[in-house]
């Protein structure tokens, strides 16, 4: 299981690397960069976050490959406008599937589910405001980013508090699905 941990840690920080480096080339200007390859890039790693950890949670690695071939790179390119929405889309899949099965709310799927849900209403909210749809003349600044913001806020403030009562109780920080099935 040690094993295990220290390939989640990874890519779990890889994803966190790139995406600092998508909002680096965003607060840059280099906006077409930063949403074209480096945001997508993130979240692409975060889908592999997630299929890496279903593999890791089930008894016998069953259905990686299936979840795998389903990321059909066709796919992309109908949907390359939209496709960092997508991409959550298929993150918040993985770990929905990954909270049904555990069936706890207190579970780091359930966690990150909500993560995800709260930065894909910001990535919509994001869109409707670039293309025109909505406007907030009210509020000033991009509600999108502040929303995603958020998001990421709430990523830290989960994997901290995780961190913190593991440590504390001498508990695993990420628990296994077949542990809460029992």
């Amino acid at each position: 299981m040690k094993d295990n941990l220290k390939k989640l840690t990874l890519i779990l920080t890889v994803f966190i690397l790139i995406h600092a480096v998508y909002h680096v080339f965003g607060f840059l200007g280099y906006s077409k960069l930063a949403e074209g390859v480096f945001q997508p890039l993130s979240v692409t790693s975060l889908i592999f976050f997630g299929i890496v950890y279903s593999g890791f949670t089930k008894p016998k690695n069953l259905g990686t490959k299936n979840m795998v071939m389903a990321l059909n790179p066709g796919i992309f390119l109908l949907f390359m406008n939209n496709i960092t929405i997508i991409l959550l889309l298929i993150a918040l899949a993985i770990f929905v599937w990954q909270v049904s099965r555990s069936k706890s709310i207190r579970s780091f799927q359930f966690q990150i589910s909500i993560f995800l849900v709260v930065w894909i209403l910001g990535e919509i909210v994001g869109n409707l405001e670039d293309n025109g749809i909505i406007v907030f003349p009210a509020l000033q600044g991009n509600i999108g980013l502040e929303i995603h913001v958020v998001s990421m806020v709430l990523f830290s403030l989960m994997l901290w508090l995780r961190f913190y009562y593991s440590e504390r109780s001498g508990k695993k920080m990420i628990e296994d699905v077949d542990a809460t099935l029992r």
